[in-house]
């Protein structure tokens, strides 16, 4: 159950997940959509003023741990969408390869295929460690005397970076779609289990290599999972009442204070009081497994900037602009060079500057034209790379898989369908017009990307609440089904006592400022803008300045 390999659940009932016709499928056309309503115009970055860009780092590191599909990689019935002039593209016919379908086990099988997950579907930071043992192996530290249970990283005058593969991605345990954001949190969370694994040997003398990393992983997994709870969830999603929902998954509604005095109370294994670790395992009658919808509400692209600018933490000094295709895959570490191309500045300097930078708003014609122009490099599935729009790729999918579209979806969720494309868009007039002319009138026909792209927002809310039902429902699902959360598994005589305290005493400002002290000073809330600090003020750039209204 969980494990790499094993099928996406669902959260609709499958016989609404029937894969459509060809025709359905390629109408209308998904590049047109991608051209007409998700591009970014030149020079029109709207930007998310509540939280940073390491938020938007943070979801597609969570991301790269829980879900990946399958590709059907020899080009057998690719898809293929006809591109007129207007379709701007290389070629006349842009093909992309088809998700590879799990073999049928039953009649509803081949009416309403399944997919199946290449990570696995468990908080285990899989994304860091592998989703294999073999992955795993490969990744722990080669001088295992010297540095027993920790993970490999080099040393270079005196920096640790994760190590080098001859494509110049690091070896890690999800590597593609690499890019800076990515850089900076696999390099943090493998120092975080590194600092663990030593605290743990000094604790643990007696400890085998093996029971030091096991344990480490535990508690940097566990870490994450609340910071994601009580910290990235609550950073983008600014509204009281949910964030006190979101503390009390993870705290219970006594809250942290009182967890910290007496723990769970009574030993109570209520939830509601307690908070969802240690309350008991509970997989609602299906067994654990995340979803499609689950996967569709996270196409969150539009987060991405068009470009980073990057300052000193010494002064705040502004020390360039770079384009964030300048800072993507064999190209990550450019900013952290030292000759001509580089920028020679330090992690602290890079993590302050995702600190003070804003990522994009989570809405229409938003997505940054490098994601719906990208070329990918080589890989072992696609040897020669691949030239991929992302906007077109996201409403792609979502049809293959047979996720329902927007209106049928909010039915599914026993949410209202909307009326009318002026009542989508809440009451955006020049946008329901677009929206109007790409479906050609059809308001069922509204993909379920380009409708939570497109509904307004509730305030305080980063994203759409047709997104959020999912989120919130998948968000308790994640903990209460592992039992290293939720079951016995959550305890001391498994994570040690000194484990838990360090799960439960640690924030993400604290795991930022244990690796790069000279943070303390800007940092407050991780995912909120940071303090600028010194000349940062003075930039006046889109990447750190709010949106003129």
């Amino acid at each position: 159950m969980g494990c790499a390999g094993m099928r996406f659940g669902r959260n609709v009932p499958r016989n609404h997940t029937t894969p459509p016709t060809q025709q359905e499928l390629i109408t209308p056309n998904p590049r047109v959509i991608s051209l007409k309503t998700l591009a970014r115009p030149g020079g029109q970055f709207k930007p998310a003023e509540i939280v940073n860009l390491l938020a938007a780092a943070w979801i597609q590191f969570q991301v790269h741990d829980w879900a990946q599909h399958s590709l059907v990689t020899n080009g057998d019935k690719d898809v293929e969408l006809s591109l007129d002039k207007a379709g701007r593209w290389s070629e006349r016919i842009m093909k992309i390869p088809r998700t590879k379908k799990d073999d049928p086990l039953s009649q509803q099988d081949i009416e309403t295929p399944a997919y199946t997950n290449e990570c696995t579907h468990w908080w285990d930071a899989s994304q860091i460690y592998g989703s294999t043992e073999a992955e795993t192996k490969a990744l722990r530290a080669q001088c295992d005397k010297s540095y027993p249970g920790q993970l490999h990283v080099t040393r270079e005058d005196g920096v640790q970076f994760l190590p080098r593969s001859d494509d110049g991605i690091p070896k890690t345990g999800f590597r593609q779609n690499w890019w800076l954001g990515l850089e900076l949190l696999h390099t943090l969370f493998a120092l975080e289990h590194n600092a663990i694994a030593t605290q743990l040997h000094l604790s643990n003398p007696s400890w085998s290599s093996d029971q030091i990393f096991d344990t480490a992983r535990l508690i940097n997994c566990a870490l994450m999972a609340k910071i994601h709870t009580v910290e990235w969830t609550p950073g983008i999603l600014q509204h009281p009442a949910l964030q006190i929902g979101m503390n009390a998954n993870w705290w219970g509604l006594l809250g942290d204070k009182l967890w910290h005095v007496f723990g769970r109370v009574f030993d109570n294994k209520s939830e509601v009081i307690s908070g969802i670790p240690g309350s008991g395992v509970d997989h609602d009658i299906v067994p654990y497994c995340l979803t499609e919808e689950f996967v569709s509400v996270y196409r969150l692209h539009p987060l991405i900037p068009d470009n980073v600018a990057f300052f000193s933490i010494k002064d705040g000094q502004h020390k360039g602009t770079l384009p964030i295709k300048e800072v993507a895959f064999k190209s990550a570490r450019k900013p952290f060079d030292e000759d001509k191309s580089g920028l020679g500045l330090s992690f602290a300097d890079v993590f302050y500057s995702f600190g003070v930078n804003y990522p994009g708003a989570i809405r229409a014609h938003n997505m940054p034209n490098f994601l719906r122009d990208l070329n990918i490099p080589g890989d072992k599935d696609f040897p020669h790379g691949r030239h991929l729009d992302l906007g077109t790729i996201d409403i792609l999918r979502d049809r293959e898989r047979g996720v329902p579209r927007y209106n049928a979806f909010r039915r599914l969720f026993h949410m209202a369908p909307t009326k009318s494309f002026i009542d989508l868009t809440g009451g955006d007039s020049k946008l329901a017009g677009e929206l109007e002319e790409v479906y050609n009138g059809d308001l069922e026909a509204v993909d379920l990307l380009v409708g939570t792209l497109s509904e307004p927002l509730p305030k305080g809310f980063g994203f759409s609440d047709t997104a959020f039902r999912v989120f919130i429902l998948m968000a308790t699902r994640r903990i209460k089904s592992d039992r290293f959360l939720a079951g016995d598994g959550w305890c001391p005589e498994v994570y040690t006592r000194e484990g838990i305290n360090w799960v439960q005493n640690n924030t993400m400002k604290d795991v930022l400022c244990r690796h790069f002290p000279e943070l303390a000073a800007t940092l407050h809330n991780a995912f909120a803008p940071w303090t600028k600090i010194g000349q940062t003020e003075a930039y006046a750039g889109p990447e750190t300045s709010k949106a003129k209204n």
